[in-house]
């Protein structure tokens, strides 16, 4: 069985975020992870 795409962003500031749901808007079956040292991840990009 093969398995997923995945992809591991580290940091949840503006840029994370984004690039996270650019990536799953190239590749809606691509498993997305965001790292993030605090307490808030930013929503607002």
């Amino acid at each position: 069985m093969p398995r997923r795409p995945r992809l591991i962003i580290v940091g949840g500031s503006a840029a994370g975020p984004s690039a996270a749901a650019k990536a799953k808007r190239v590749n809606p079956d691509l498993e997305v992870m965001i790292f993030e040292q605090g307490d808030f991840v930013s929503y607002g990009s």
